[in-house]
């Protein structure tokens, strides 16, 4: 006969090992990295890079915008560094760049957008740290998509020879952007995991 103290603790484990693995999923399901790349390329031959063009756009000011370009490239710097690869001004055998960026999405208990002027002299209006970007209604908060691509090119044959795009949902922007020497470590960290790909013998 079963003991009826045990019913009620299994269902009670059960609802809690239920919502971890709800909670795990979502985290996984937050972020995503997928590769392409030209499996004749072989990496071994080709350790000096220079740096191209980034594209980044955000909905930060410029010179915040220039401060995140310089932390990615000196991120990356310091993974292809310790893979052995070296930063070359003169004769690169490839060439290394990257375009990032994000969309926005509102939630809301109340879908309108507030007005984006104080309402009277001593009322702020709501900017929640994206510079520029739209007032919001305090019933609404902010998801932002973000997605870096990064791209390297063959210095000979200009083809892009592998590339790589980082998927991530930032359900708290403003915590990101505090916390942002930690989201770059992390992105580069998740894109170059598999850099350089393994030749096919």
């Amino acid at each position: 006969m079963a003991h009826p103290i045990k019913a009620p603790i299994l269902a009670s484990f059960g609802a809690r090992l239920s919502f971890l693995i709800l909670i795990i999923a979502q985290v996984i399901l937050a972020q995503k990295v997928s590769t392409t790349l030209d499996i004749g390329y072989n990496f071994a031959g080709h350790r000096r890079y220079a740096w191209r063009e980034n594209r980044l756009v955000t909905r930060q000011h410029p010179d915040t915008n220039e401060l995140m370009d310089l932390k990615i490239v000196k991120t990356v710097n310091q993974a292809l560094a310790a893979k052995n690869f070296e930063e070359a001004k003169d004769s690169p055998d490839f060439y290394i760049s990257y375009d990032g960026g994000g969309d926005m999405d509102l939630l809301s208990g109340s879908p309108e957008r507030a007005n984006s002027t104080p309402l009277g002299p001593t009322d702020r209006a709501p900017t929640y740290g994206l510079g520029n970007g739209p007032a919001l209604a305090p019933a609404t908060w902010l998801k932002v998509n973000g997605e870096i691509v990064f791209h390297i090119t063959d210095a000979e044959s200009k083809k892009v020879v592998w590339e790589t795009t980082y998927k991530k949902t930032f359900r708290d922007p403003n915590k990101a952007l505090r916390n942002w020497d930690k989201v770059v470590d992390e992105l580069v960290s998740k894109s170059f995991k598999d850099f350089p790909p393994k030749n096919k013998k």
